[in-house]
């Protein structure tokens, strides 16, 4: 039994070392994400658009006032303002009290994040019209104008490897449902991936929480932006459903950190592949029409719940053959 069990590691290190072990002297790397420990703080972005653009409230930036903030936290359609009504707390904090708190830990250089969507419905049935969310969003990643032609390459979709890097752990999570509306939610890193002409987009997504149970690869259309998405199983995210926030048939509550650690690269192509088969263009697209332009992270579903989820160490690393 033993042997089997020694056996069976070994194999299950080989395969983790063949999926992610680059022989790195045939390879130069770049980290696609700036301050990947938030330590520089963020902008509070507002729910509302001008002329369909964002708008920056303030810089939640801790005791630091000289620090510029690469994070945004967005937060559309979900009740108070984080930056209106935010109420004295604690330096490492931006809270309203009842319905979103976000929380630096700088010994784990960690963001706490918690929604209380139930707040955002008053005990009414949660609908597709009122979506609560609260995002960390970068975007776009960088100053492109300002990259050399070689540093861009390791945005494009045509680099050799994307490998996803981070920890997550859940510490809380109530069940505020309403039996007459959506009781779920989910929680989701999503990279923008932007077309060269300026008109393609897909929302390419990593699944890191559903509350309904382990979901399946995800390829359809959001009628709220009017994109696609193409989002990864938990099983592609996790490897093992065993590691994933949902075990058990409930979710995993655990002060321990859970590692994420998936290549994007074959599930980039799979999307495109998907994209030219129902003709979502208009014309044949491929991966060097693509580059990765940003990112957000968080709670993106409608629903009566109360979760709090933790993430570190947040970095894709794109890797090009020398």
């Amino acid at each position: 039994m033993f042997q089997q069990i020694a056996s069976f590691f070994f194999m299950l290190n080989l395969l983790f070392n063949s999926l992610f072990c680059l022989p790195l002297n045939r390879y130069d790397s770049m980290e696609l994400f700036s301050d990947d420990d938030f330590s520089d703080g963020f902008f509070v972005i507002s729910q509302e658009t001008v002329n369909g653009q964002a708008q920056q409230l303030g810089s939640f930036t801790y005791s630091n006032e000289s620090s510029v903030p690469s994070w945004a936290i967005a937060q559309w359609s979900s009740g108070p303002c984080l930056w209106a009504d935010r109420i004295e707390s604690d330096e490492y904090t931006i809270t309203d009290g009842t319905t979103k708190t976000v929380t630096y830990n700088p010994q784990e250089g960690s963001v706490s994040m918690r929604l209380n969507a139930a707040n955002v419905y008053n005990g009414s049935a949660a609908t597709y019209e009122s979506w609560p969310h609260l995002l960390l969003e970068q975007a776009p990643l960088t100053d492109y104008s300002k990259l050399t032609e070689e540093e861009k390459e390791f945005y494009f979709c045509t680099a050799d490897e994307f490998v996803l890097d981070l920890k997550i752990r859940m510490t809380d999570f109530k069940y505020t449902t309403n039996p007459e509306g959506v009781n779920a939610v989910q929680f989701l890193a999503y990279f923008y991936l932007q077309g060269l002409s300026g008109n393609e987009f897909i929302w390419f997504g990593v699944d890191l929480f559903d509350s309904r149970g382990y979901s399946d690869t995800n390829w359809s259309y959001d009628k709220g932006s009017g994109n696609m998405i193409y989002c990864l199983s938990t099983k592609d995210t996790y490897g093992l459903k065993t590691r994933s926030l949902y075990r058990f048939g409930k979710p995993y509550i655990s002060e321990e950190w859970t590692t994420v650690k998936v290549n994007l690269k074959p599930h980039l192509e799979k999307a495109i592949k998907l994209a030219n088969k129902d003709n979502i263009f208009g014309k044949e697209v491929s991966l060097e029409d693509f580059y990765i332009g940003g990112t957000n992270i968080g709670f993106e579903i409608h629903g009566n719940y109360d979760c709090t989820i933790e993430i570190k160490d947040f970095n894709i690393t794109s890797y090009k053959k020398k």
